[in-house]
């Protein structure tokens, strides 16, 4: 077994094998395995929907957060928290596991179009705090990164939010710019991306995150010594892209991705649906939430077809363009 190594901004590794035929079949294999390993709940602020993205081969992959199908027929938009049948009050009480920290807000990076926020909350409930590096400027204790979209015409601020990641558990969050009906939009589920941790909540442990404004991508350095890149390729009024690599060896247990979000019911949920793909070009199959167990699939959406009373405008996860090499 020979091994190829290749650099872009990253170390990505990638190993290949004299023989022919199984070099093949590893390239030509595109699909991953989905499993819903989710929870009931009737709290809709509870995180109980986590979906895991299985794959042995796939080295690339394309998220789209995009807007759902019912977003032009929206007026107004319903995002208030709702408590009712949750087990803690609107504000959670800390668990032993929470660590104390000093609160902050500093600006990360600034350009003509963008704008990067860092946030340290006073508490997080996990310890550990990647290093964060933009333009050769060291960061500690970053809980939240957000990016912003500068524009003039925004009433409020001058600014539309895309994307967040939390650095200490690797939540991404991402949504498209508001829909011209709307002035803002709300954030949905969550995706994680890396070796994944299963415990009562996934998380992902980081060890560094550099950003590059050049290239607009997060260069992700993972605990178990594995290598991760992010790149925003677009973001508009219909969709955020992003492409993710890694060089993680294989095989492994670890999910490659996992979706995590909440469902109490068709109309009280962030993500009712699952739709899939089992070959890119075959037929949309669109299964409820609740019925699916398992699939294996060549790109797959987790998303709503009717608006939701929590939460309305949120995006749609998109999962596809998964690649070997």
């Amino acid at each position: 077994m020979m091994r190829i190594a290749k650099t872009l901004g990253m170390r990505v590794v990638l190993s290949a094998c004299l023989s022919t035929g199984w070099m093949m079949g590893y390239a030509a294999d595109r699909s991953v395995t989905i499993i819903n390993a989710s929870r009931p709940t009737q709290c809709a602020e509870e995180d109980n929907v986590y979906i895991k993205l299985l794959a042995q081969n796939i080295r690339h992959l394309t998220i789209e957060a995009r807007q759902p199908s019912y977003i032009d027929t929206l007026k107004s938009d319903r995002s208030t928290s709702d408590f009712s049948h949750c087990h803690f009050n609107a504000a959670p009480p800390l668990r032993p596991a929470d660590h104390p920290f000093a609160p902050r807000q500093i600006v990360l990076w600034e350009s003509e179009n963008y704008l990067m926020i860092g946030n340290t909350y006073a508490t997080f409930w996990r310890p550990q705090a990647p290093d964060i590096e933009v333009n050769g400027q060291h960061h500690a204790d970053i809980h939240l990164i957000q990016l912003f979209l500068k524009d003039k015409t925004e009433p409020t601020l001058g600014r539309h939010e895309f994307l967040v990641l939390y650095p200490s558990d690797g939540y991404w969050r991402a949504k498209p710019i508001p829909a011209l009906s709307l002035n803002d939009s709300v954030y949905g589920s969550s995706f994680l991306v890396g070796p994944i941790t299963d415990a009562e909540r996934p998380f992902v442990e980081l060890t560094q995150v550099r950003f590059s404004p050049e290239t607009m991508s997060f260069s992700l350095s993972y605990a178990d010594g594995s290598q991760g890149l992010m790149k925003i390729a677009r973001i508009n009024r219909e969709r955020i892209t992003l492409h993710y690599t890694h060089d993680r060896e294989f095989p492994t247990p670890r999910p490659l991705a996992a979706i995590r979000s909440m469902y109490v019911s068709p109309d009280n949920a962030d993500v009712a649906e699952v739709s899939f793909r089992t070959v890119a070009s075959g037929p949309l199959i669109r299964t409820p939430l609740s019925e699916f167990t398992e699939a294996r699939v060549q790109q797959v959406n987790f998303g709503r077809s009717q608006p939701s009373r929590h939460n309305t405008s949120a995006p749609d996860i998109w999962f596809g363009n998964f690649k070997g090499q």
